[in-house]
């Protein structure tokens, strides 16, 4: 009995790890020290509203010193909201975008990187980004396995050896790159107040952009019963770190 509850105990505190990133590492080139003078328009969304769905344990199902209980009915709650995707939502893309322009500039420290609230401080030939964020979409999970198993092991309890292993899953972020070249004076004298975005947009009217899309996954993993706090914020800053390769590579595309 006692190997049971110690059992018990060590896939209790193996499922209530936060997320981390896995997988492949950031695709990262070497600065071939070409100065250039970038800046990055805070970003745009054109995702659609979707409905989530999120299960979550309930309180009658878990026992002080790692013990079980089940209660009448499912061991766990579903709460749906509707809402944006995670890498739409405002917050999120004022995050992404400073942290997009910090990795940027980190990756071609021969740059100028800037957003348009450095404009007045600009000359000569620059380079217009535009981000529009289209949504993300869970591409690949084994939390619904993880959950059936968790589920049966609060009766069965040897299956909690399942929760030996964390969920994994990937996330991918998926939406535009615009590249507008221009000059300095021609972008402040285009600069253009959104009520939703905390710096000036480039008014590209009568530009003609390079224009490429991308696909930018995430792979991360955490314990099925961990606080999903800690997600978003590992998850933003790992696809700001792949946006920003992206951007880098649109911006010295020929």
């Amino acid at each position: 009995m006692s190997r049971l509850l110690a059992l018990s105990l060590c896939s209790l505190f193996t499922a209530c790890a936060t997320a981390r990133v896995v997988g492949p590492e950031v695709v990262r080139t070497a600065d071939p020290n070409f100065p250039r003078v970038v800046v990055i328009e805070p970003f745009f969304e054109t995702a659609e509203w979707e409905t989530v769905s999120k299960e979550y344990l309930r309180n009658d199902t878990l026992q002080p010193m790692g013990g079980f209980m089940l209660g009448p009915g499912s061991p766990t709650v579903t709460v749906t909201q509707t809402q944006k995707p995670l890498y739409a939502q405002l917050d999120s893309l004022v995050t992404e975008h400073r942290a997009v322009l910090d990795e940027v500039q980190k990756q071609r420290p021969s740059w100028r990187v800037s957003s348009t609230s450095g404009l007045a401080a600009l000359e000569g030939p620059v380079t217009v980004v535009r981000v529009i964020i289209e949504g993300n979409q869970v591409i690949g999970s084994d939390r619904a396995l993880k959950n059936t198993a968790f589920a049966f092991g609060l009766v069965i309890l040897p299956l909690q050896i399942y929760n030996f292993w964390p969920v994994t899953e990937t996330m991918r972020g998926y939406g535009t790159l615009e590249r507008f070249l221009t000059d300095a004076p021609t972008v402040k004298q285009r600069a253009v107040r959104y009520q939703t975005q905390p710096d000036a947009a480039f008014n590209a009217s009568g530009f003609s952009p390079l224009r490429r899309g991308f696909g930018l996954d995430v792979t991360f993993e955490e314990g099925l019963l961990a606080d999903e706090a800690p997600r978003g914020p590992v998850l933003l800053s790992a696809f700001s770190e792949r946006l920003a390769s992206a951007i880098v590579a649109i911006v010295e595309e020929p």
